[in-house]
C-alpha cells in the first residue's frame, strides 16, 4: 500500500506509535519520496538517501521539541524535514515558496541553526550544553523559585556530524573543548566515506581502516556487543563505562583516535539497523558526559545510480527515472559550458606549459572544474578536504618556494579562510592565485551559499588584485595575467553558462592590464556609461541596445578590475556623462562602492553615479535568474535607472538655462588621467 505509513506522519510524535518493522517500511517509503521529489525539483540526493534510518532512530528516541538536534551536514536533513511537518514543501524544494535544502529555524522550531557550512555542529552543541548547565545551576541555586523555571527540564543535546565535516579545523577545536561539558552530549559521526568528492586526508584514511575491517555482519556484531554491555534503563552508566570499553575495545586497536582525546567512543555500527540504533540512542542518551557514536551509512542507498555514483548525485538538477533504474538528464544544471568548465580547461592548458602551476581545492575537485587537471597532473593537485584555511596556508608555502599555486574554492567557503588570506598571503605579498567559483547568486542553495561578499572582504586587504572575466576568452586572459603578476590575484566568476563569444568581441582579444578597463561599446553622442564588473556585462549590453531604441545612447565598459580600480573611469564624469555600475555582488563594499570612494576622493559629483547590486539583506533560495531580478541586477533595472538619470539631467539643464535657482552651479570636473 503506497505511503501507508508516511501519510500518517505529521510530526515526530507519530513515529513513536510505530513498531520497528513499521519504521523500516516507513524508511523505504521516505527513501522513495525523496527520490521522487528530487527527480522533479533537483536537490541533494545521495547524502539524504543514506541518512533515512539514522534520522528516524534519532527522532524515535529523542523529543526534539525539547531536546536539541544540531546538524553539521545540513544537506542530509530531508528526512528530518519530512517528519517535522514539512512534507508538502517538497513540491517546491529549494524554490520560492518551498522549503530550503538546509536546516532553517525560520521554517521550523525543530531546526536550531541555518546550516550551510561544515564543521560547526560540535562547537555550537558545546555552547548549548554549557547554556543548559548554567540554567540547571541557576535553578538548583534558586530552589525557592516556583513556575516553569523551577522545573526546567534537562534536554538532551545531539550533534550530527559527517566524516568529511569532522576533519574541519573547527570540529577539532570543538572536540578539544569537550572537557567544558559536564552533562549529557551525544556526538553522532555519520560516516559515509564521502564528502562532495571522496573524503581525503589522514583522518579519512583512519576511518577507512576502521570501515574496511568490518564486514556488514561485523558491524551488526559490534552493535550487539555494545548493547549487551551497556546498562539498562535506570542503571548507573558511569559504573560500567570502563567495562564496556574493555570488552569491546572499539572494534579495532586503531580506533583510539577519539579515546586519545579522552572522548568515549562507540562503534562503528550499522547506520541502517533501525532496531540497533534505537537501543543505542536510548542507552547512550543517559550518559551524563559527552560520548561519540560512530555510525556507518551508505550514501545513495536504495537507488542504484546514486549508490554507484554518489558524487554525481550529491547535488543534482531534475532528472528522469527510467524503468531500468537508470536516469536521464542528470547534470546538476545547464548542459552548456559554464565558467567553471572554462576555468578548468584554461588552467589545464596553461599547466601543460608551466610545471610550476599547482592546483589546491577543499573537497571540491569536481565542483571547481579540476577533474581534468587532477587526471593530467596528479603530482600537482592537492585536495585538502573541508579545510579552507589550510588550503590557503599551503598555497602560501608553495608560493614561497617559487611555485604558482591556484586556490580553487567557492566564494562562500573562501570566507572561512579570511585570516589566512590576510596574514599568510596579503601581508606577505605572495603571488597566490585565488579562483573564486560560485561568485554572486547561486540559485537553489540560497543564502548560505551566495557569493555576494568576496569583493568587500578582499579589496580592503593591501596587495590584493581583484579581477573578473566577462566570458571564456577573458577567463584565459585573467589567468595569464595572474600568473605573470608578482602579487596575489583574485579571479571571481559564477557557475552560470558563459555567453556566446560574439556578445563581447571587444574584450576577447585584449590582454589584461593591471587596473585597466575596456571600452566594449561606444556611441559618439552617449550621455551615459554603463560600467559592468564581471559576467553581468551581457546585461549591460542588452540594456544599452534597449536604451538606444528609446533615444538614450550609452557607452558600455567592462571594468575588469575592482582593485585597483581604473581611475580613468572618472574621465567619463568629466565629460559630463552619468555612470551606472552593475555587479553580481552586495551593494556594500562592492565594485560600485569602490568607484564611489574613488570619485569622492577626487571631489566628483556623486549624484551622477548610480550603483546596482544586491541589497544588504539575505536572499532566499530560488533560481539564479529570479534572484538577480529580485536584487535588480538586470538589464531592466539598468534601463529604469538610465531613464531616471536622463530625466534628472533634463531637469538640471532646464534649470541652468533659466538661470541660477537656489545657489550657484558646480564647476566642471577636471579630468583624471590614467597613471
Amino acid at each position: 500500500m503506497t505511503d501507508r505509513y508516511l501519510d500518517r506522519i505529521n510530526s515526530p510524535a507519530d513515529l513513536k506509535t510505530l513498531s520497528v518493522a513499521e519504521l523500516e517500511q516507513l524508511a523505504s517509503e521516505i527513501r522513495q519520496f525523496i527520490l521522487n521529489s528530487v527527480s522533479k525539483t533537483g536537490g541533494h540526493l545521495a547524502s539524504n538517501l543514506g541518512a533515512v534510518e539514522l534520522t528516524l532512530a534519532l527522532h524515535y528516541v529523542f523529543d526534539f521539541q525539547r531536546d536539541k538536534l544540531l546538524w553539521d551536514v545540513g544537506h542530509q536533513c530531508y528526512t528530518h524535514k519530512i517528519i517535522t511537518g514539512r512534507k508538502a514543501g517538497f513540491e517546491r524544494l529549494r524554490t520560492a515558496g518551498g522549503i530550503s535544502g538546509f536546516p532553517n529555524p525560520q521554517e521550523s522550531p525543530y531546526d536550531q541553526f541555518t546550516v550551510g557550512h561544515a564543521g560547526t555542529s560540535i562547537a555550537t552543541a558545546i555552547g548549548m550544553a554549557l547554556g543548559e548547565q548554567l540554567k540547571a545551576a541557576n535553578v538548583s541555586g534558586n530552589a525557592q523559585r516556583t513556575g516553569p523555571e523551577a522545573s526546567y527540564p534537562s534536554p538532551a543535546i545531539v550533534a550530527l556530524v559527517g566524516d568529511a565535516s569532522i576533519v574541519n579545523g573547527v570540529s577539532f577545536e570543538g572536540l578539544n573543548n569537550l572537557g567544558l561539558v559536564k552533562r549529557q552530549m551525544l556526538i553522532v559521526l555519520n560516516d559515509n566515506s564521502m564528502a562532495i568528492d571522496a573524503t581525503v586526508g589522514a583522518v579519512a584514511k583512519y576511518f577507512s581502516k576502521v570501515r574496511l575491517s568490518q564486514t556488514y555482519e561485523g558491524l551488526r556484531s559490534t552493535t550487539k556487543n555494545i548493547l549487551e554491555h551497556l546498562p539498562g534503563i535506570g542503571r548507573s552508566v558511569e559504573e560500567t563505562i570502563e567495562r564496556v570499553k574493555k570488552s569491546i575495545r572499539m572494534a579495532l586497536p586503531q580506533s583510539q583516535l577519539f579515546e586519545s582525546l579522552n572522548i568515549p567512543y562507540f562503534g562503528p555500527v550499522d547506520g541502517h539497523d533501525l532496531e540497533g540504533l534505537i537501543r543505542l540512542f536510548k542507552a547512550l542518551g543517559q550518559i551524563n558526559h559527552p560520548v561519540l557514536l560512530h555510525v556507518y551509512t551508505k550514501k545513495g542507498k536504495g537507488f542504484n545510480p546514486a549508490d554507484k555514483g554518489p558524487t554525481r548525485f550529491h547535488s543534482t538538477g531534475p532528472f528522469k527515472i527510467n524503468g531500468d533504474n537508470t536516469v536521464e538528464n542528470c547534470a546538476g544544471g545547464s548542459q552548456s559550458p559554464g565558467y567553471t568548465e572554462a576555468f578548468g580547461e584554461s588552467l589545464t592548458s596553461l599547466a601543460e606549459r608551466d610545471n610550476r602551476i599547482v592546483a589546491i581545492t577543499s573537497a571540491m575537485c569536481d565542483g571547481t572544474g579540476l577533474q581534468e587537471f587532477r587526471k593530467r597532473f596528479p603530482d600537482r593537485f592537492y585536495d585538502v578536504g573541508i579545510a579552507e584555511s589550510a588550503a590557503v596556508d599551503i598555497a602560501a608555502g608553495l608560493a614561497k618556494t617559487g611555485m604558482k599555486p591556484v586556490v580553487c574554492i567557492y566564494s562562500t567557503f573562501l570566507q572561512r579562510s579570511f585570516d589566512q588570506v590576510f596574514q599568510e598571503v596579503s601581508l606577505q605579498n605572495l603571488p597566490v592565485v585565488f579562483c573564486v567559483d560560485r561568485a554572486g547568486m547561486v540559485g537553489s542553495d540560497g543564502a548560505t551559499h551566495h557569493g555576494l561578499m568576496d569583493i568587500g572582504y578582499l579589496r580592503m586587504l593591501p596587495n590584493m588584485v581583484l579581477t573578473a572575466p566577462a566570458d571564456a576568452a577573458e577567463m584565459r586572459q585573467a589567468l595569464l595575467f595572474a600568473f605573470s603578476h608578482p602579487q596575489p590575484v583574485v579571479i571571481r566568476y559564477p557557475k552560470e553558462t558563459v555567453p556566446p563569444e560574439q556578445l563581447t568581441p571587444a574584450t576577447s582579444e585584449k590582454v589584461f592590464e593591471l587596473g585597466r578597463s575596456v571600452l566594449v561599446r561606444r556611441r559618439p553622442k552617449a550621455s551615459l556609461a554603463i560600467v559592468s564588473y564581471g559576467t553581468v556585462l551581457t546585461e549591460a549590453l542588452k540594456a544599452a541596445e534597449r536604451l538606444s531604441v528609446l533615444g538614450i545612447e550609452a557607452d558600455v565598459i567592462n571594468a575588469r578590475f575592482a582593485a585597483p580600480i581604473d581611475e580613468g573611469l572618472l574621465e567619463l564624469l568629466a565629460e559630463g556623462k552619468r555612470l551606472i555600475t552593475i555587479e553580481d555582488h552586495s551593494l556594500s563594499c562592492g565594485f560600485g562602492s569602490a568607484l564611489l570612494e574613488l570619485a569622492a576622493t577626487h571631489g566628483c559629483e556623486l549624484g551622477h553615479i548610480r550603483v546596482l547590486g544586491a541589497p544588504r539583506r539575505f536572499i532566499g533560495h530560488h533560481t539564479r535568474s529570479a534572484q538577480l531580478m529580485e536584487a535588480g541586477i538586470t538589464a531592466d533595472e539598468i534601463v529604469k535607472t538610465a531613464k531616471e538619470l536622463s530625466i534628472e539631467r533634463q531637469i538640471r539643464s532646464t534649470r541652468r538655462s533659466a538661470g541660477p535657482v537656489g545657489g550657484p552651479v558646480a564647476a566642471p570636473i577636471d579630468p583624471v588621467r590614467r597613471s
